[in-house]
């Protein structure tokens, strides 16, 4: 009981002590007082774009039945009682997405499939015809010479498909583990759903931070600076430069689209930490960048950035 109400009234102290909750709603807000600044998550968060759907009009949110399964079926992405960045919050009509880390693995750009088909070696001209001459000669020596010639080229068909069968399953089990290590480093996701469109009165930093009370710790969000800041056209109109004239931060330029030869130009060389080729010849390349204090990961498809999650050394 002593442990709750510490709680509740540091919880109260934290968003009485943060001036932009009180300056209305709306996304931009929500950016403003959210994104990039770390939080302690107090649940285990899967491994997963599909992340916690919490059903914020009933009276218990979570809905466990997938909670559960998506934790089994995934593992867990971040561990109760681990930091976390919030990478972004995206307002939709019934729904607000706040992304940790990145969000979750498992969207549109990620590649998320653990098999590797194995090529089929068809029968050459040569096998069939061989085929077709015992099938059409009655010359019982003659037939004997044609199958003893079907069954050493069948036999080298055979064993190169069986070669070719053994490298899909090492492929396989090293793609597994990829998809595995992706899930672990992309982040997860709270869905915050509502039956009809979103009451207004909770698109407000102090409405998302009640809602959230209990899985996700937001500390001393206040005194907090953030690692990556809201980009600048939702804090002032036609200007990309803070209004205090503080010089723009490079992370704080980051966005998708961009090439890969800007992101050297606005971070330094990188170091590549994984590549793959889809089946539709489309190269996934996933750099970690240090600049000063913080880890930027960026994931590139045909050297163009996807997705990209900042995190402080």
């Amino acid at each position: 009981m002593l442990r709750r109400a510490c709680s509740v009234i540091f919880f109260a102290i934290a968003i009485a002590s943060l001036p932009c909750l009180a300056q209305g709603g709306g996304q931009s807000a929500l950016q403003s007082a959210f994104v990039g600044r770390q939080v302690r998550i107090e649940i285990d968060m899967p491994g997963t774009q599909q992340g916690v759907d919490l059903r914020v009009e009933r009276d218990d949110p979570m809905d466990w039945r997938a909670y559960t399964s998506r934790l089994k079926q995934f593992g867990p992405a971040i561990r109760s009682g681990d930091r976390a960045t919030i990478t972004t919050l995206v307002v939709k009509k019934n729904l607000i997405e706040f992304h940790l880390d990145g969000g979750g693995f498992g969207t549109f750009w990620d590649d998320t499939r653990t098999t590797v088909a194995p090529y089929q070696i068809e029968k050459s001209s040569y096998e069939r015809q061989l085929e077709n001459d015992i099938r059409n000669t009655s010359d019982p020596q003659k037939k004997r010479d044609l199958q003893r010639e079907l069954d050493r080229v069948r036999y080298r068909r055979e064993r190169e498909q069986a070669a070719d069968n053994r490298a899909a399953q090492i492929a396989s089990q090293l793609k597994a583990q990829e998809v595995a290590d992706k899930r672990i480093r992309g982040g997860s996701r709270f869905n915050l759903r509502w039956a009809g469109s979103i009451p207004q009165d909770q698109l407000t930093p102090e409405a998302m931070m009640k809602l959230l009370d209990g899985y996700v710790n937001f500390g001393d969000l206040a005194g907090q600076k953030a690692i990556l800041q809201p980009t600048a056209q939702n804090l002032q109109a036609n200007t990309n430069a803070p209004a205090n004239g503080a010089p723009v931060s490079p992370i704080t330029q980051l966005k998708r689209g961009m090439q890969m030869g800007e992101i050297s130009e606005l971070l330094g060389l990188g170091r590549m930490l994984s590549e793959s080729t889809s089946e539709e010849g489309l190269k996934t390349q996933i750099f970690e960048y240090l600049p000063n204090d913080y880890r930027v990961e960026v994931t590139y498809v045909d050297g163009v950035v996807v997705r990209y999650s900042i995190t402080s050394r």
